[in-house]
């Protein structure tokens, strides 16, 4: 087996000390180095393919270039965040390590504290709950916490995710602009951010335009293709001739409903419009193509990896700082004039 060359090596043929190779491995602009020696470690860590000891490193404060992520489920919209996030980490040297807490927050709990054994440079989450405490005591230790696709208020950590509130007043207008009256609207969980804020814009948007809230044309799903089919049916059996339209607040939600009104024998749009919120790949391609509220996902993970490293500077600003990030409307065929 061949040896491995080892962080002593390389100092000695770069003609260095073992503290200034160990610096340029940090690769911290704070720390001063002068650019020709800096090429020179460089180019003798090529020559001899040093690699050096994460986990070594890591006990002994250097950065282990691995970002921890957990979500709450895999859903589409997770998928879509995981794999662009893990992309734009890729492309700058990172590694991140993908925990699912099944909207658990036990078991979210257990993956905070797996994550800071690994030693990881930063945890991103979009938090389920009741884990708050856990994430102070992670800040407290020097852990940079991001919060994605969610907020804590009380919690002075970066907050990256879409504006959910502008986005569903869009989704409404739209519809009433298409002369809808009677909306009916089918929610997320009430518990996290988006649920909470996408509900409202829903609300606010009909009494804007004087119309009135009927609670029995409200529905609560889990953003789930079966609690979207489940709720839509619940619809039409319940108020079938009492609405036109149903903005669901994701669109796997809303595919669950356009197959609930065809199982039926009803049709979309001829029979009631559809609209959902996010603009997952598989929106373009549904029967119909569904008209929804696209969030800016790429955007949204450049920003959580900026916002990653901002939080890694000694002297970092930004404190509790929130992301907001524009949404916009996509028309395809899913809604109808009446």
């Amino acid at each position: 087996m061949e040896k491995k060359a080892t962080i002593r090596e390389v100092a000695k043929k770069a003609g260095v000390s073992v503290s200034t190779v160990s610096r340029v491995l940090k690769d911290n602009p704070d720390l001063y180095i002068r650019t020709e020696t800096k090429k020179r470690v460089v180019r003798v860590i090529r020559e001899l393919g040093f690699k050096p000891d994460i986990r070594a490193q890591s006990l002994r404060g250097v950065r282990t270039q691995i970002i921890g992520l957990i979500i709450p489920n895999l859903s589409p919209f997770y998928d879509q965040l995981v794999w662009e996030l893990e992309d734009v980490c890729h492309s700058k040297g990172y590694g991140v390590l993908i925990c699912d807490s099944n909207n658990d927050p036990e078991r979210e709990r257990s993956y905070l504290d797996l994550l800071e054994r690994q030693k990881v440079d930063s945890v991103v989450i979009s938090t389920v709950g009741s884990n708050e405490e856990r994430l102070r005591q992670l800040i407290r230790r020097g852990i940079p916490v991001i919060l994605a696709d969610e907020d804590i208020p009380d919690l002075s950590v970066p907050a990256v995710f879409a504006r959910n509130y502008p986005g569903s007043c869009q989704a409404t207008q739209y519809l009433i602009d298409l002369n809808h009256r009677k909306i009916a609207y089918i929610s997320g969980p009430l518990k996290v951010l988006s649920g909470k804020e996408r509900l409202r814009g829903y609300r606010d948007t009909l009494l804007k335009n004087s119309l009135s809230l009927e609670r029995k044309l409200l529905k609560k799903g889990n953003y789930s293709y079966a609690s979207g089919y489940k709720a839509a049916q619940a619809l039409l059996e319940e108020s079938k001739d009492k609405f036109t339209a149903i903005f669901c607040a994701n669109d796997l939600m809303a595919l669950g409903a356009i197959r609930a009104i065809q199982d039926a024998g009803g049709q979309v749009p001829e029979d009631y419009s559809i609209i959902g919120f996010d603009d997952m790949d598989f929106s373009s391609i549904s029967y119909p193509q569904l008209t929804t509220i696209a969030q800016p996902v790429r955007k949204m993970a450049v920003k959580i990896f900026e916002a990653i490293k901002e939080e890694m500077r000694e002297n970092s600003s930004q404190g509790g700082k929130r992301y907001r990030l524009s949404t916009r409307l996509v028309i395809r065929q899913s809604c109808r004039p009446v």
